[in-house]
């Protein structure tokens, strides 16, 4: 079984929809994308616990990791809602999770939170926020990217880090229960998550805490737009930095210029 309810699914295309071979193929893929990828991030991968922020994470991934331009996200889009009606409407789900996720507008502006890498030892010491959204932004800061990110152990991070505050902050959240070097972000019991959904879940509450989005995806746009941002470096430096290609690095520059506002870091008020 590659997803929940597949063969009920398949019939539903075909009998229900009327879809050709071809479109039942496409659509099939579509969902089964989309479910190997929560399956393999998420402790608790039942239909009932999908949330409308981990279809939305799913996609930004797809733009993210695989480049994938909006009006293929889009058709995504529409594969899952089918998936997800077939499910409530045959009552197989209590939620309709897709209620909320509307396509890719081109014309969209998209906002952006840069130049919080150096804030990070502050951030750490708000009260409240989870460790998983700091060693996530550290992991982003360092200039890992997010399929990166969820397989770092202690040692691939901890030298690199400059600030001796996030050097404890790190060691001090760090599960060694498994070994001496374990995935700063990993499982209880061992193992490292295939994506973020669960690590997304446990940040957002921070997200109101710091005013920005908390998934890998954003934070390494947030990142890139960051470096971008700056004028005190070349083409060639910037790709060694961000790790892309001059394609890759200009498909940023447009994205940046032309969908995006970008908003400067604050730290947040204490009194509030």
């Amino acid at each position: 079984m590659k997803y929940p309810y597949e063969n009920e699914f398949f019939a539903y295309c075909k009998n229900e929809k009327k879809y050709t071979d071809r479109t039942m193929l496409i659509v099939t893929k579509s969902v089964a994308s989309f479910w190997n990828y929560y399956q393999n991030g998420a402790d608790d991968a039942t239909l009932d616990n999908i949330q409308a922020t981990d279809i939305q994470n799913y996609l930004n991934s797809l733009e993210t990791n695989l480049g994938m331009k909006k009006n293929t996200i889009n058709k995504y889009i529409s594969h899952l809602k089918v998936y997800f009606t077939f499910l409530y409407s045959h009552h197989l789900i209590k939620n309709y999770p897709v209620i909320e996720i509307n396509g890719r507008r081109f014309n969209r502006k998209h906002i952006y939170v840069i130049n919080w890498m150096d804030k990070l030892p502050q951030i750490a010491q708000i009260d409240g926020i989870h460790p998983e959204t700091v060693k996530m932004m550290l992991a982003i800061a360092l200039g890992y990217l997010p399929d990166e990110v969820l397989k770092l152990r202690y040692s691939d991070v901890y030298s690199k880090i400059n600030s001796y505050e996030l050097r404890q902050y790190l060691k001090k959240h760090t599960n060694f229960t498994n070994g001496d070097d374990p995935y700063i972000l990993g499982k209880k019991f061992g193992g490292y998550y295939a994506s973020d959904f669960h690590l997304s879940r446990r940040a957002e509450p921070d997200r109101k805490l710091i005013g920005m989005d908390i998934t890998l995806q954003n934070l390494r746009l947030s990142f890139v737009y960051s470096i971008l941002s700056r004028e005190d470096m070349t083409d060639k430096q910037l790709q060694q930095k961000l790790k892309v290609n001059a394609k890759t690095l200009f498909y940023y520059r447009q994205n940046m210029m032309r969908y995006n506002i970008l908003k400067e870091f604050e730290l947040p008020n204490k009194e509030e």
